[in-house]
């Protein structure tokens, strides 16, 4: 039987030796929650795409900003049709349309569009960044999970030893020994199941920093965000409405409306065209008529005669846009206040949640543990008593891990939803 054990044992330790060297393929670089943030704000693919909304915007002023072009025409005649003789001469003409108030009106447009891209622009990296932390979150935890089960194999394996020597003389089949083996492997497996989880999670942070995991793999130091703040949910529901990014956004889509509406109604004003002409006359050498060699100045203005299409139908469009646009801003505020209030009370459940397992819980358990230990070693109980005491620790513990983890998850969530951020790690657990 001893014999059975050390080759089991031998390759459990294969197992997590292979566990070691993979970790080992590529570099593990830790990051400070602050490092990856600043990190993701400053790499990551999708908010460099978003960025370009900006530029977008300016090129949009540019061009509202911008001038009619000037024309400029030339023109010929020939009045020597039968060899009358009537001449035949030259004009250059110069025109500029002018289109009153509509440049204003544009530019005011254009201002205000970049100001709303601005600010979704900010309300993007909001959001990037409370699923980013989010994910660091979540591979705190994992990583938590991960040293625990490590640690609770090593005890397993420890005792295995301990016991096949104390037992070495028994039959092959003990309760005990039949027992540990089979806990032991699949809390081996249960840990090669974690790390793949955990190297899922490395990706899709380094994703978030926009390096790829070719090279480097960012990983979150073994810290978690830890507070006792108190909120007010009708002062934080205040704060969100007249703060959130998006909802000032949404305001300022009602401005845009106002805008797009005077805009609409100064296109009813025609445009009209200024010109000046300098003509060049040839000698008339007709006999009826005769002229001399001359030249002409013209002056004048064109503009059209708005008879028919006068603007109704895009002035109509104008105001529905401006309603529509009052409506989608009440709608959000009902969508904020929504999510703050689902967050407090998440937040709220979370905490009470936390205040049971810190009331002493885990240190009952962990005391249980000690004395079942101290016990199988005095040879009083059999080793199944101690693995049953250990897996009840572990599973307490595990779940003291996921209550911090959603209580974090719940501040990041709540603070997210009001428009803060007031989010630091520390640790560690």
């Amino acid at each position: 039987m001893k014999l059975t054990i050390k080759r089991r044992l031998s390759t459990l330790a294969i197992l997590m030796f292979s566990i070691a060297l993979s970790a080992n393929a590529q570099i593990y670089k830790e990051l400070k929650l602050s490092e990856y943030l600043e990190i993701v704000k400053r790499n990551n693919l999708e908010y460099a795409a978003q960025r370009l909304s900006i530029d977008i915007a300016e090129a949009e002023i540019i061009s509202a900003s911008a001038f009619n072009n000037p024309s400029i025409g030339f023109g010929y005649y020939n009045s020597e049709l039968n060899n009358m003789q009537m001449g035949y001469g030259g004009i250059v003409e110069i025109s500029q349309t002018i289109s009153p108030g509509r440049r204003s009106a544009a530019m005011k447009q254009a201002y205000t569009s970049k100001e709303i891209s601005a600010m979704l622009l900010a309300d993007f990296m909001r959001i990037l960044q409370q699923e980013a932390t989010l994910t660091w979150l979540e591979t705190v935890r994992l990583r938590e999970q991960y040293e625990l089960r490590k640690s609770s194999y090593k005890d397993q394996i420890n005792m295995m030893q301990s016991d096949s020597i104390r037992r070495a003389h028994e039959a092959i089949r003990d309760l005990d020994a039949l027992q540990n083996r089979v806990e032991t492997g699949n809390l081996c497996s249960e840990i090669l199941d974690i790390e793949r989880e955990l190297n899922s999670l490395y990706q899709t942070i380094s994703n978030y920093c926009g390096t790829g995991g070719n090279d480097t793999i960012y990983i979150p130091e073994r810290k978690n965000i830890w507070n006792n703040r108190n909120y007010n949910l009708d002062e934080i529901i205040n704060t969100a409405i007249n703060n959130r990014v998006d909802i000032v956004a949404a305001r300022k889509e009602i401005e845009l409306s106002k805008y797009a509406l005077v805009a609409a109604k100064n296109e009813r004003i025609p445009e009209f065209d200024l010109f000046i002409g300098y003509g060049v006359n040839a000698d008339v050498k007709n006999e009826i008529a005769p002229a001399p060699k001359h030249n002409g100045i013209e002056f004048g203005v064109s503009f059209p005669i708005p008879l028919f299409n006068k603007g109704k139908g895009e002035i109509l469009a104008a105001r529905t846009m401006e309603r529509e646009a009052e409506i989608r801003y009440r709608q959000a505020q009902m969508q904020v206040r929504s999510e703050v209030v689902n967050a407090f009370n998440a937040y709220l459940f979370a905490d009470k949640k936390m205040k049971l397992f810190t009331s002493g819980l885990v240190k009952s358990a962990k005391e249980v543990m000690q004395i079942k230990r101290e016990e199988y070693y005095k040879g009083y109980i059999h080793l199944i008593e101690v693995m049953d005491a250990q897996r009840s620790y572990d599973d307490i513990l595990l779940s003291f891990y996921s209550t911090i983890y959603e209580k974090s998850k719940a501040l990041v969530m709540l603070e997210s939803s009001i428009g803060v951020w007031n989010i630091e790690s520390i640790g560690p657990f």
